[in-house]
């Protein structure tokens, strides 16, 4: 277990939900489908950083929740992404 490994999981799921969050939002509003699968992804990334949680906490976890910091590294950049796409101004 790994201090930096966990920060990093807490971190993506954090920023996950809050991604999901905007696009959940837009389909509440619009009921576009679009924004119900952005929303959805975001929250199977978020499920995914959850049960890499879990695999850094101290106790015996599960074997299928262990991770590496290279491709925790990997999936925070994908959904700091996501979050970049969601935010960014819209130009008509």
């Amino acid at each position: 277990m790994s201090l930096l490994e966990l920060f990093v999981a807490v971190l993506l799921t954090g920023v996950a939900l809050l991604n999901a969050a905007v696009p959940l939002a837009a389909w509440a509003r619009s009921r576009d489908g679009r924004f119900a699968l952005v929303a959805g992804g975001n929250l199977a990334l978020a499920t995914l950083g959850g049960l890499w949680t879990w695999g850094q906490l101290p106790g015996n976890p599960p074997p299928y929740t262990e991770v590496q910091l290279p491709v925790l590294s990997i999936v925070l950049v994908a959904v700091f992404l996501g979050l970049a796409a969601t935010l960014w101004p819209r130009h008509v």
